[in-house]
């Protein structure tokens, strides 16, 4: 079988992702029966998706893994990502991640990135540094949504601004699929997909466990612990 049909099969068994990331309906497939399915992939193949996890995980960045043990972890395996058909999609990912990170650090006063640091991903950090004090480091006409990420930001609207993060990603990854094509590409962007679905609803999870602990801590008690008896 050609690599462009490679994975009909595995495609075809893959349950249809909502429209939005944002719907309230469960998972359409659990993690677990995803990884399972996942399994029939090459094993390149599979040791390019653990990549992507690996440096799409940014969730202990700077404690954990500091960011230059990151940023070679990307060369490293950038080789391989591109010659899989997916080196673009982690970059553009990346990329998006390090323009927020400059926004976070020019607001809290923080100096531009001296040449050379290694601090963040694509091919715009010596731009981005020079351009320091531009209200869109100079990169606004080519990431559209950069503008209302920065008015989210000052404003402190975190909800907002994780919304239009995961809505923007979502409809580049539509995108940037190919219907024609059942590869390894179009694989790795369901998966992409289907990991926003599922950290909107753990963001959503966690949103209304930190209001429930806000309420108890205001001293409302089991009073705002809907369904929080035994049933006795």
């Amino acid at each position: 079988m050609s690599k462009r049909h490679q994975y009909v099969d595995l495609l075809a068994s893959l349950p249809a992702l909502p429209a939005t990331p944002f719907e309230r309906e469960p998972l359409p497939i659990s993690a677990i029966r995803l990884a399972h399915r996942l399994e029939i992939l090459s094993d390149a193949h599979r040791d390019s998706l653990q990549a992507l996890e690996i440096l799409l995980d940014w969730r202990h960045l700077g404690m954990d893994v500091s960011t230059e043990v990151h940023v070679r972890r990307y060369r490293l395996t950038a080789p391989q990502l591109v010659e899989h058909g997916v080196g673009d999609l982690v970059e553009t990912l990346l990329e998006r991640h390090t323009l927020m990170t400059a926004l976070r650090r020019r607001r809290l006063g923080h100096p531009a990135p001296l040449p050379g640091e290694a601090w963040g991903f694509g091919p715009r950090l010596a731009h981005i540094g020079t351009h320091w004090q531009a209200s869109l480091f100079g990169v606004g006409p080519v990431f559209p949504w950069l503008a209302e990420a920065r008015e989210h930001l000052e404003h402190d609207r975190p909800r907002e601004l994780e919304r239009q993060l995961f809505e923007e990603s979502w409809r580049w990854l539509g995108r940037a699929q190919r219907h024609d094509r059942f590869d390894f590409r179009e694989v790795v962007i369901y998966w992409l997909r289907w990991r926003l679905v599922a950290a909107w609803q753990r963001y959503n999870a966690e949103a209304a466990e930190r209001r429930l602990r806000a309420d108890i801590e205001r001293g409302l008690g089991n009073d705002g612990i809907p369904f929080s008896g035994d049933g006795s």
